[in-house]
């Protein structure tokens, strides 16, 4: 019981770190889009 615990914990713990991972990501692609397309 206590090991299904642990591996449903690191289940979540990869898809959170998955998670900021694309959240990071769609962020910098936000600012670079932005970012190139101003006037230099």
């Amino acid at each position: 019981m206590a090991d299904n615990n642990q591996t449903e914990r690191d289940a979540d713990g990869v898809a959170d770190a998955w998670a900021a991972t694309a959240i990071i990501a769609v962020v910098v692609f936000s600012m670079y889009l932005w970012l190139a397309g101003m006037p230099s």
